[in-house]
């Protein structure tokens, strides 16, 4: 006979097929799934069901409602879901301390899809995560995907993959700050942008601590308005932005455009790429008060750069 459990008082500290989760999480465990194939005795994925592994919620939405906030609940959302994101705030991250915690692997992963230009994930409250999920936009022009409040600090991503499904149903702005949103980390995540509209990935004002680790951000289509990848108005103070791959198929790129006068941090071992060819840009930074450690720069033909203490050394 087969036991599973809810694992209603919690745990501390798992790995879930290699994924880890990386945060304490000892409250309540809710799961999503509207995936047809079904183990003997399960529930297709609703609303009315209890939220149990066996009987599962069918939105993550309603997921979140359902969690208490600061108890450190977790929302396992299983292979194979796929929800549509389809109006302004058509998830609504407001419940402090959650995790959503995507399985499977590749394609497998759950799959959320953005279907309206308005549309976004809104994030209003402390310490929400993201890991293992797909965030793909199926729209022309999606404003942002990501709308995250003054009161959204801690945001963090980890394992998530953010695409648009072809040049002209993409985004302009995936994940867009309001001043104070401090404290926003990705790890080992993936960026592919398809369209000559893309913008900038993380778009802000003034925030402190933000931290980027082992991902690749790439837009694969020259920017029809060179802007930067990851961009600020204001003082970004306490940046790591870490073993990155950057690549904006634009001359001029613009990678890191942290506009204001007193930023402070660093960007370190990471490596920057452009349009390949004759005479283009190869240093694409903005960051006043920042330092710059052994990264490396490609854009014209057949030459490369390393960047260190604001210094470009090009082999050209």
């Amino acid at each position: 006979m087969t036991i599973r459990s809810n694992y209603p008082k919690g745990f501390d500290g798992v790995t879930i097929r290699g994924i880890p989760i990386t945060q304490a999480h000892p409250g309540q465990v809710f799961w999503v799934s509207n995936a047809t194939t079904l183990l003997p005795g399960q529930r297709g994925g609703s609303d009315g069901n209890k939220g149990t592994f066996d009987s599962p919620f069918s939105t993550i939405d309603y997921a979140i409602g359902q969690c208490t906030a600061g108890r450190g609940d977790i929302i396992f959302v299983k292979p194979g879901h796929a929800e549509n994101v389809a109006a302004a705030a058509g998830i609504a991250a407001d419940v402090a301390g959650v995790a959503i915690v995507g399985l499977g692997v590749g394609s497998a992963r759950p799959t959320l899809s953005w279907t309206a230009a308005a549309a976004t994930i809104t994030v209003t409250a402390a310490n929400v995560s993201f890991t293992n999920l797909r965030f793909v936009n199926n729209f022309a022009d999606v404003v942002t995907m990501f709308s995250v409040s003054g009161a959204g600090d801690g945001l963090s991503f980890e394992n998530c993959f953010f695409t648009d499904t072809s040049t002209i149903l993409n985004a302009l702005d995936f994940i867009t700050l309001a001043t104070g949103a401090d404290d926003l980390s990705l790890r080992n995540c993936q960026v592919i942008g398809k369209s000559a509209s893309n913008d900038a990935f993380i778009t802000g004002v003034a925030h402190d601590r933000l931290t980027i680790a082992n991902c690749q951000i790439q837009m694969d289509v020259a920017q029809t308005a060179v802007i930067g990848l990851i961009e600020a108005t204001g003082n970004v103070t306490n940046v790591w932005i870490k073993d990155t791959f950057f690549r904006s198929n634009v001359d001029g790129a613009l990678f890191i455009d942290l506009q204001g006068a007193a930023c402070s941090g660093a960007v370190t071992n990471c490596y920057f790429s452009s349009i390949d060819v004759a005479g283009a840009v190869t240093a694409g930074f903005n960051f006043t008060g920042g330092h710059i450690f052994e990264c490396y720069v490609a854009g014209e033909a057949d030459s490369f750069g390393l960047v260190g203490g604001g210094t470009v050394y090009n082999n050209a």
